[in-house]
Parts: C-alpha cells; sequence; structure tokens
C-alpha cells in the first residue's frame, strides 16, 4: 500500500479541505458532513474500546486498536501510531490471551467478544438521554449510529466473517467446536500481527490442523501453509492442504481459494513439466484483490511465455512488496519465502535466459 495515500493522509487531506471550503457559501453542507464522519469515528471507536475493555474483564493482553486514521498499540509502551492500512479503516481491536486451555479460553473469548455490542448499546442509551435534553442534530446522529452499529454486530450473521452476535452465540455452545473454531479465530490474530510464522501457537495450529476442507475454511489452509513452509519446506507445505486443493473452483468460492489455486501452480512449476495451459486457466480464477500471489501467478507465466525479463521484474515486485509487509505482519515473512523458490527454481531449472 502506498503510503501517499493511507488513511491518516487522505483524513489530512478531507480536514484541509472542510476548512477551506468553510469560507465558502458551501460551508453549511460541509461542516454538516465533515461533524458527520467525526461522529462516525467516534461511534466506530467506541465500540473498538468495547472489545478492549472486554478482552482486560478476560484478561487478555492489548496489542492494538484501529478506528479510522489511528492506531493505538501496545510495544511495549501504548503509543499512537498513523493506520496505513485500509482493510483496518472501519475499526479492529487486537488482544490476546496468555497461555490456556481452549475450553477455557473459549468462554472467556466470549467477555471480549461482547465488549463491543454492549458498550455500543449504553452509548446509544446516552445519545438519547443528550438528544431528548438538546435536541441537538448531533445528538439524534450519534443515536442512530451507536443504534445501527449495534444491530449489525449483536444481530448473529452468518457470512464470509461473522458478526460478534454469530461468534458470542458459536461460543457459547461450547464443545470442541467452539474450541477449534476459537483457535481460528486466534489463529488469525497471530497472522495479523508481527508474529512471524515460526512464532505462532503451535497448540492453536495443531488443533486446526486436520480440518474438515471447505471454502468457508480456506484461511486453515493459509495458516497450515504459511507454518510449514517456513518451519519444514514447499513439499510439506504443498502436502499440507492437498485436502483444500481437491476443492473443485467455482466463481462463488475462487477468492477464498486463492492462495490454494497459487499453490496448485507452484506444484505444477515444480513438477519440472508444467502444464501452461492448466496454469492459465488456474491464473483466471485469480484475482488482484490479493496482489501477492496474482503477481507471482502472472510472473510465472510470463517465465513460460519466454519473457524472463519480465517475469523477473514482476517477482522482484513481489518480493519488494513483502519486505514493506514484514513490518506490520508476519506472514510475508512465508510469502517472501515462496517468492524466493520461485527464482531460485527458474534460475537453476531453466534454460539460461532467467538469472536472478
Amino acid at each position: 500500500m502506498n503510503k501517499v495515500f493511507s488513511p491518516l493522509n487522505i483524513s489530512i487531506l478531507v480536514v484541509i479541505g472542510a476548512f477551506g471550503f468553510s469560507f465558502t457559501s458551501f460551508a453549511e453542507n460541509t461542516n454538516t458532513i465533515f461533524f458527520s464522519l467525526i461522529v462516525m469515528f467516534l461511534v466506530l471507536f467506541i465500540h473498538e474500546l468495547g472489545h478492549v475493555i472486554g478482552a482486560k474483564l478476560a484478561h487478555y493482553e492489548f496489542v492494538f486498536m484501529t478506528v479510522g486514521p489511528i492506531t493505538i498499540e501496545k510495544s511495549p509502551n501504548l503509543k499512537i501510531v498513523p493506520n496505513h492500512n485500509w482493510l483496518t479503516f472501519g475499526g479492529v481491536a487486537s488482544c490476546v490471551p496468555g497461555k490456556g486451555e481452549l475450553a477455557g479460553l473459549v468462554k472467556r473469548h466470549q467477555l471480549f467478544v461482547a465488549g463491543g455490542p454492549i458498550m455500543t448499546l449504553l452509548f446509544f442509551l446516552v445519545g438519547l438521554i443528550i438528544w431528548l435534553l438538546s435536541d441537538h442534530s448531533l445528538a439524534f446522529m450519534f443515536m442512530i449510529l451507536n443504534a445501527a452499529i449495534f444491530f449489525a454486530t449483536a444481530i448473529p450473521f452468518q457470512g464470509t466473517f461473522k458478526s460478534d452476535g454469530a461468534v458470542f452465540l458459536f461460543l457459547r455452545k461450547g464443545g470442541k467446536e467452539a474450541e477449534t473454531f476459537l483457535a481460528e479465530l486466534l489463529l488469525l490474530k497471530e497472522m495479523m500481527s508481527p508474529k512471524k510464522p515460526a512464532e505462532w501457537d503451535k497448540k492453536l495450529l495443531d488443533e486446526v490442523r486436520g480440518a474438515e476442507a471447505s471454502p468457508a475454511k480456506a484461511i486453515i489452509a493459509c495458516y497450515l501453509f504459511y507454518y510449514d513452509l517456513i518451519t519444514t519446506n514447499f513439499t510439506a507445505a504443498s502436502s499440507g492442504v492437498e485436502s483444500f486443493k481437491e476443492i473443485p473452483l467455482t466463481n462463488k468460492n475462487k477468492i477464498n481459494l486463492q492462495l490454494i489455486t497459487h499453490i496448485r501452480q507452484i506444484d505444477e512449476l515444480f513438477s519440472g513439466e508444467p502444464d501452461i495451459q492448466k496454469m492459465k486457466e488456474l491464473h483466471k480464477s485469480m484475482t488482484k484483490m490479493e496482489p501477492i500471489s496474482y503477481t507471482r501467478s502472472e510472473a510465472i507465466l510470463k517465465y513460460l511465455q519466454n519473457e524472463p525479463e519480465k517475469a523477473l521484474q514482476l517477482l522482484e515486485e513481489v518480493l519488494g512488496k513483502c519486505e514493506k509487509g514484514i513490518e506490520g505482519y508476519g506472514f510475508f515473512e512465508a510469502e517472501r519465502k515462496l517468492t524466493q523458490l520461485v527464482i531460485q527454481y527458474l534460475s537453476t531449472h531453466g534454460d539460461g535466459s532467467f538469472a536472478s
């Protein structure tokens, strides 16, 4: 992500623009929009703060909280840093438990999950009282936005990502399924942190290893592949997600399975006699929404189509993105290693036209 277009920089431009328009005939509309954005930011901050408070009650350790253009992190002291990731602009709180059995963590994690909606509901009531006393439009907006966030997160919504309400109810059931589900959630936090794959909790990885393969569970394949690639080798890592590679690709699941699709391509490449047509078909199922594997796939195809210079250029581009990504997300170490393996293979198994 280009830091020039980061959430913080764009937010600063919005503030400057709002200040400039406040001296024009558009001042009233500009101020309305600007203060509406401030209220939305505050509502999102309150919701994520609720998760942090719930986490502290569950004796979790605070890692970071991001809302809009800023991130509050503990490393080791609390500090405010810019947010450079648009994916977390809408708000995210990362808190991790200490060591403990999953059965106990299932109960504690319910406090973390419920904290956000409960805090949002409380501030809906605060907004309602302020609005009834003042009849101010911003108080009304504050109340309505809190109500909207509460219902959006508290209603048990089952999608690609479960709502807070759905997660809470699933954990309330307890049992083995809840423990495995929590292991998946905690591993997602591990993956979206600076921790390198070799540092991820092995107990959590063992818990999800062997889970039934499905597009909805494709994130599990990412955890296992990244961990095994760093701690063993590509062959073992690819074999570890074999069941996911057997899932038929459809327009509906191809985004979830993008990394798996790319692993299938690299399997084909490393076989020594790659089927170029098959690799092209797999490439068509990939999207630029996940630029690392997409660009690496594109580079491999360029090489097989006798464009080694373009292939090397694309692979070096991927390495650059991985180097930048490692600063915030440790899983990019695995992406870097995979890219280096591809470069090494093309350098040693090609016709000599490719030199890294």
